[in-house]
């Protein structure tokens, strides 16, 4: 086999493999980032997806926000966090992360409400839901 022929074969091979990299990038899970300010608004996901709930607590007060139990089962909740404030001082608010993964395809609520884990459920407690489509 000639030198050109392997080079040529060498380069196909090259531009196969760049070429699958490229698929795989563009199919890979993506991250949707909501905040406080997102509350009401309508998210799409593929399956798979990841999604990344940024809400303001302040657990010094035993406040803290939960996933309530009637919420879609299409999303997992797989971690939660707190990121305290870089303010100086005792009682300062945070910021509440959740990650869920998206993992069956459907139409649901994701619902949340910033609670004391030690008092009941009440009708004027502080919810944030969004509402979810996962393709």
């Amino acid at each position: 086999m000639t030198g050109r022929k392997v080079i040529s074969r060498h380069r196909f091979a090259l531009l196969l493999v760049l070429l699958l990299i490229g698929c795989v990038q563009s199919v890979a899970a993506a991250t949707r980032i909501l905040t406080d300010a997102d509350n009401g608004a309508k998210v799409t996901l593929r399956k798979g997806d990841q999604l990344e709930l940024r809400l303001a607590s302040n657990p010094s007060t035993g406040y803290e926000w939960s996933v309530h139990p009637q919420s879609t089962p299409l999303l997992k909740l797989i971690s939660q966090s707190l990121q305290p404030s870089q303010l100086p001082g005792v009682g300062r608010p945070g910021i509440q992360v959740f990650h869920f993964q998206a993992v069956a395809k459907g139409e649901g609520v994701l619902l949340l409400h910033y609670v004391r884990s030690w008092e009941k459920p009440t009708a004027d407690e502080r919810q944030f839901s969004i509402r979810v489509a996962v393709r």
